[in-house]
């Protein structure tokens, strides 16, 4: 507000005191130097952005004193004494607006509140004294029982992971490592079959989201040693495996990095640096040295209304820290003004790192996505065993009916996000939302506003702390393609597949026609994108993870309205949302738009990308994958790219439905698709119509033909499939 404000500043420096009364994020301009040299407090307020600075003892509408405000008003009330003028008392502006935006409670287990500033004595009132019961403006009050832990997770089928990996949780998706320990800081992980992904929360225009959060990071970095994250093998299973192509130690460096590989007496090899100090060892661990040391953590929301200041989840200036530490609870609330996706991040290390993202860097971060007013949300891909068991009969044409509210044994729903109390029970990254009320006066025929739709949130996220599948890719050779871009925990870096061609390991062990981009940004060769597996001992992948959720594919049935939520975790680069094959407008509700397939985004950025034209398969009714990812190459090379996958058949999730896979035998999984209620539903595959991809003359392992008569100077091959290939190299290769 100052920065864009000098006016205002001025005017504000010369009374000494001043209030914000919309102010939201002010972190940067906590406190602000008066002409007299004198501190003055700044309170942000989560209130309506547009309402203009008053003065903090009388606000429209305010009792005839502060003091009658001050007594009537459950927000928090800071006392700001000026030690170096005499200025008045300066006292901090009520959170609710004039419009009595609503107002609730922060409450904190076991805090310790900081030492004063040497200048100023701050004081505030008990949390007790906050509590507040919901006010009306709120529709309903969503809540959400949120958890922060450490927790390795593997970017794709090759082995890159994050050492330091942070992540948000539902509490009720985290387990015990050690039974005796108990529910504690240093002691969760995600329970089996649950994949990491970042925290999707969801509310409606006009609900209130309440979260109760705990911090479950370890109490301090040194005790990530003895952290036990290991799901199946210590060492990364391609990280010994010959050729190698890298400088041996003793040699010289052909590139302008000095990292070299040093082979051990047991076989096994390490990067070493010029020093000789080990880079990377290839053990799947933590790496303590790549966690903050600062371990407290928030649940901070850009853009959303605060029902109190600590609700800011922060420790800025004289504020009284929100942020928790380990062990420690804090209850966040926020109000869902105005549809659209909210990015949610930690302020518990908001700096150091790759990249300089702190937390963030390492995973904590997540969306809130609001919908509109009276919506329902539901789970869009499910087990084989899930969608079975809440179909209640079959239509005709033998697909499923469905019932979209069923409960499960433990009385929770299956489909359904929300339970009967209002708790948000599943966080996924996709869902369908229905009952959608939207004002659609204006809006293009073009659209499917005021449809129900399938949501897809796309969370990108760029200088990952990674630890690379593959000696090489520790080299400055190599660093343009390795894994360093992703999008939500998952990367498909250029750099592992080639490489893995090269040593003959993994799907495409066997392929010399593996080349191009038609062999890295497809499936045929190496499987869906981020595929999460389980290898046996000789490093064969044997199974693919998360049969809901397998990898970085985004799964929806034709005609299907879809809106994606894009969100720019960072911390650093810029990137362009780039889709193939479909499109929306600029402004959705605007027909005469600009017409987009890519939209440029900048760390916190946050879109919505409304698909026009009916939405899957747009105007050309396009099948199959259409692939998404930033147009900078790099960015994608390095792994930021996912598909979105329109099916023209029912699918079931049933082992028939597998995808192929030349490594894994029964293929990998099909997520169920549960269709959206009230449309028109896809037909049953059969055996002249099998449905995307079996129709497609290609072969697991192998880079996908050409479409057919698809080459305009020959006209092209008709169907086909490539059997086999000779590599070329040298002056031959060269048409």
């Amino acid at each position: 507000v100052l920065a864009t404000s000098p006016a205002l500043a001025q005017k504000l420096s010369a009374q000494k005191q001043f209030s914000f009364p919309g102010a939201r994020n002010v972190e940067s301009s906590n406190f602000f130097k008066n002409t007299s040299g004198g501190t003055t407090r700044v309170v942000a307020s989560s209130s309506d952005p547009d309402a203009k600075s008053v003065s903090p003892a009388r606000l429209p509408g305010d009792a005839a004193t502060s003091d009658a405000r001050k007594a009537s008003d459950p927000a928090v009330t800071t006392t700001t004494t000026d030690t170096t003028a005499n200025a008045p008392e300066v006292k901090a502006a009520p959170v609710a607006d004039t419009n009595n935006t609503a107002t609730a409670t922060t409450t904190t287990t076991s805090a310790t509140a900081p030492a004063a500033a040497t200048t100023t004595t701050a004081t505030t009132t008990t949390a007790a004294a906050m509590q507040t019961s919901v006010p009306p403006q709120c529709v309903r009050t969503i809540k959400a029982n949120v958890v922060a832990l450490d927790q390795l997770y593997t970017y794709n089928r090759f082995g890159a992971f994050n050492p330091a990996g942070m992540m948000y949780a539902l509490r009720r998706d985290v387990t015990v490592i050690d039974a005796a320990k108990g529910f504690v800081a240093g002691n969760v992980r995600l329970k089996t079959g649950k994949r990491p992904r970042p925290l999707v929360l969801r509310a409606n225009e006009g609900d209130c989201l309440t979260v109760t959060f705990t911090n479950l990071l370890t109490p301090t970095r040194e005790e990530l040693d003895n952290l036990n994250a290991l799901n199946g093998t210590s060492r990364l299973p391609y990280f010994d495996k010959s050729p190698f192509f890298i400088p041996k130690e003793g040699t010289i460096s052909y590139d302008g990095s000095q990292a070299k590989l040093r082979v051990l007496s047991n076989g096994q090899v390490n990067v070493i640096d010029e020093d000789g100090d080990v880079i990377q060892d290839g053990n799947i661990k933590f790496q303590k040295e790549n966690s903050p040391a600062t371990r407290a953590a928030s649940i901070h929301v850009n853009g959303m209304d605060y029902l109190n200041i600590a609700s800011d989840a922060a420790n800025v200036g004289n504020n009284v820290s929100s942020l928790a530490a380990p062990n420690e609870t804090k209850t966040y609330q926020w109000y869902a003004k105005k549809q659209g996706q909210y990015l949610a991040y930690s302020m518990g290390t908001i700096a150091g790192g790759e990249g300089d993202g702190g937390q963030l860097d390492l995973g904590l971060f997540g969306s809130v996505n609001v919908q509109p007013r009276g919506s329902k949300w539901y789970r869009s891909q499910v087990t084989a065993a899930q969608l079975q068991s809440v179909t209640i009969g079959t239509n005709p044409n033998g697909t499923p009916k469905i019932s979209y509210d069923k409960l499960g044994t433990d009385n929770q729903p299956i489909l359904n996000m929300l339970n009967a109390s209002n708790e948000i029970i599943y966080s996924y990254l996709n869902g369908i939302i229905t009952n959608v009320s939207e004002n659609c006066g204006d809006a293009p025929p073009s659209g499917t506003c005021g449809e129900a739709y399938r949501e897809f949130t796309v969370l990108f996220h760029d200088e990952t702390k990674t630890v690379q599948a593959f000696p090489e890719l520790n080299q400055e050779l190599f660093h343009g393609v390795r894994d360093g871009f992703a999008v939500n925990y998952g990367s498909g870096g250029l750099g592992a597949e080639v490489l893995a061609v090269k040593k003959k390991v993994g799907p495409a062990a066997n392929c010399p026609d593996c080349a191009f981009e038609e062999f890295f940004l497809e499936s045929w060769a190496n499987g869906d994108p981020a595929m999460n597996v389980r290898k046996d001992s000789t490093g064969k992948a044997v199974e693919a993870l998360y049969p809901d959720d397998p990898s970085n594919v985004h799964h929806s049935y034709m005609g299907d309205p879809v809106r994606f939520r894009n969100l720019h975790a960072g911390p650093k680069e810029t990137h362009v949302f780039h889709l193939h094959a479909h499109q929306w407008l600029h402004e959705s509700r605007e027909d005469g738009s600009t017409y987009l397939d890519s939209q440029t985004i900048g760390p916190g950025g946050a879109f919505t990308y409304e698909i026009n034209y009916g939405g899957s398969g747009n105007r050309n009714l396009t099948v199959g994958d259409s692939i998404f990812h930033c147009h900078l190459y790099p960015h994608f090379a390095q792994g930021m790219w996912e598909l979105w996958r329109a099916h023209d058949v029912f699918e079931a999730g049933t082992p028939d439905r597998n995808l192929p896979d030349a490594e894994i035998a029964g293929g990998t999984p099909n997520p169920a698709i549960v269709p959206i209620p009230k449309k028109p539903m896809p037909p049953m595959p059969t055996a002249p119509v099998k449905g995307y991809p079996f129709y497609v003359a290609a072969q697991a392992g192998h880079r996908a033909p050409q479409p057919p008569l698809d080459m305009d100077h020959d006209g092209g091959l008709p169907r086909h499939r490539v059997l086999e290939a000779t590599h070329v190299s040298g002056p031959a290769a060269i048409p």
